[in-house]
This record gives C-alpha cells, structure tokens and sequence, in this order.
C-alpha cells in the first residue's frame, strides 16, 4: 500500500499505515510525530523572519488509512486499477486538509479531482 500511494502522490519518504479505525465514515488521515511539529515550526518561524529555510511539510508524517472505509477497501482491492491513483491522492488530500489548509496550488488540484470523481458519479 505504502508504494501505491508514494507513487501516486510522487512522495518518497511517506510513510502509509493501514489499520482498523472505529469510525468507519473517516478515510484518512495524517499524524506528525511531535518533534516533526516542532521543527515545522521552527522552520515557519525561520522563513517568517526572511531566513528561508527547508521545506518540511512532509518531515514525519505517516498517512493512516482505515481499513473499514469502503473507499480505502476499494483501493486496496484494485491496487492497479484506472482510478486508483486519483483515489490515492484525494485520501491525501482529505488527509492533509484535516490539519491545515491547503496550498493553493494544492487546493486547485484537489478542487479539480472533485469534480472529476463528482462527474464519474453523475455519468453512471
């Protein structure tokens, strides 16, 4: 699984945990280890202050799917399917979007797959 997502989403250090979350309507989502916080943190404070800085927005995050979602079963289930990649993204995005806003850029994509997966919808 782990692999599946690192190349759909182009994020070679992500780590992906699949595990058995009570709430079956939750996805996804992103925890960060507590020292990867704070160097987030720190870095933002450095960048603020015109010190630019590394990016560390991926530093310690670990992707959680949960296994009783309909969504995460499709994907595992259909690890070489048409659509997959596009459901890998958007459970990252949904993910990251639990914590924090995201970059425009980001945003404009994860809009556009929106509507992509609300036509597929539609058309069937």
């Amino acid at each position: 699984m782990q692999e599946i997502f690192r190349k759909a989403i182009g994020k070679e250090n992500l780590e992906v945990k699949v595990e058995k979350l009570k709430n079956e309507n939750v996805s996804s989502m992103i925890t960060i280890a507590e020292e990867a916080r704070r160097m987030q943190d720190m870095m933002k404070m450095y960048s603020a202050n015109g010190m630019g800085g590394m990016d560390m927005s991926d530093y310690g995050q670990t992707l959680v799917l949960n296994e009783n979602n309909s969504l995460v079963q499709y994907v595992l289930e259909n690890k070489e399917g048409e659509k997959t990649d596009m459901f890998c993204k958007q459970l990252y995005d949904l993910a990251l979007l639990s914590n924090q806003p995201l970059p425009a850029e980001k945003m404009t994509e994860f809009v556009q797959r929106s509507n992509e997966i609300m036509m597929l919808l539609a058309t069937k």
